[in-house]
């Protein structure tokens, strides 16, 4: 940003100038009469004019080019030049101060602007500070929620393989379970068969035992019979008769 430049010392610079451009006229006036002053604060020079000035001369003293002229005399309130008496008083612009005086408050303009747009830029700069302070948070948050999930993705990943083998494991034990099972009932029918295998034969054997004790019985009934027909004694089984 431009330093700025104080007003009062620039249009006291503008007045040395305009000075030392019209030395030459001022040799030639006394001392004691100064050629022009000035009013509005640099920004206007006052001239009395002498006997033999013209205004076109005056105009020409002071710089202002020849087809600036109608202005000049109209700023003056001149609509004759013919008649314009000695002492009239023309007031005329300082071009150099007005310039300057211009620039001044130009350049006032832009370092209000720039002192805005510095204001501005700082409360951006601040509220992006807030923003990236926001941020930041945001993203630590992430992070550490990144964090936590990838640490639940690997516990879970060591309860899914736990989950696989108690699945194979409880499949393993219910295929032992219905295979014992089916022993079991196989037993179970291999030892019903057996009971009623024995039990058949115990029937069968109870059947016979009791077929022998009767054809027993008939032949100890015929034997009796026998020997009381023969009256003879007949050793049967060890027993005498």
């Amino acid at each position: 940003m431009r330093d700025r430049i104080p007003f009062g010392s620039i249009l006291a610079a503008a007045t040395l100038v305009a000075a030392a451009t019209l030395v030459p006229v001022a040799r030639a006036t006394p001392a004691d009469a100064p050629l022009f002053t000035t009013e509005d604060g640099g920004r206007t020079f006052v001239y009395r004019s002498r006997p033999g000035d013209h205004p076109s001369a005056v105009a020409g003293m002071f710089g202002i080019p020849p087809n600036d002229l109608p202005a000049f005399l109209a700023a003056n309130g001149i609509s004759d030049p013919t008649r314009v008496a000695s002492g009239f008083v023309y007031h005329i612009p300082n071009a150099a101060a007005r310039e300057l005086s211009d620039r001044v408050g130009a350049l006032e303009r832009d370092n209000a602007r720039l002192t805005r747009a510095l204001g501005e830029s700082s409360e951006q700069g601040e509220a992006l500070t807030k923003q990236l302070q926001q941020a930041r948070a945001v993203a630590a948050a992430a992070e550490s929620r990144a964090a936590r999930l990838a640490n639940a993705e690997r516990w879970w990943l060591g309860a899914q393989v736990l989950i696989v083998l108690l699945v194979l494991g409880l499949g393993t034990v219910v295929a032992i379970a219905v295979a014992a099972l089916r022993r079991q009932r196989q037993a179970e029918r291999f030892a019903r068969t057996l009971a009623q295998e024995l039990e058949e034969k115990r029937r069968i054997g109870l059947a016979e035992r009791q077929e022998s004790g009767r054809r027993i019985l008939e032949l100890e009934s015929k034997l009796k019979e026998l020997e009381t027909k023969l009256g003879l004694r007949v050793v049967v089984g060890g027993r005498s008769g």
